[in-house]
């Protein structure tokens, strides 16, 4: 029992002169990972953020070509004759134009 007794004293001794570095890795520890979430929090915002900035990029581009298009072809007379009969209601002569009632 006296083996028992002065083992019991060393673990005893031990814990009184190293409890604050458990205290300290385990708060050291909890700050880290708190931080870990928020970051990955913060990084998965970010890369939300940027796949709705691509998308936004795309039909900007998309848009910007229609235009270019526009452009380009607004010296061809079937293009005119398009954009006459589609938004003027225009229709060439010889065509019977026909109206729906809703």
């Amino acid at each position: 029992m006296g083996h028992e007794a002065v083992m019991m004293g060393l673990g005893d001794s031990w814990w009184r002169r190293w409890w604050w570095v458990a205290l300290f890795c385990t708060m050291v520890g909890g700050v880290y990972f708190h931080s870990i979430g928020e970051k990955k929090q913060e990084a998965s915002a970010l890369a939300y953020r940027l796949e709705e900035m691509e998308k936004e990029k795309r039909l900007a581009l998309q848009e910007k070509e229609d235009l270019s298009l526009q452009l380009e072809s607004q010296n061809d007379p079937s293009w005119i004759e398009m954009v006459l009969m589609r938004d003027l209601g225009v229709v060439p002569e010889g065509w019977l134009k026909v109206h729906f009632k809703k």
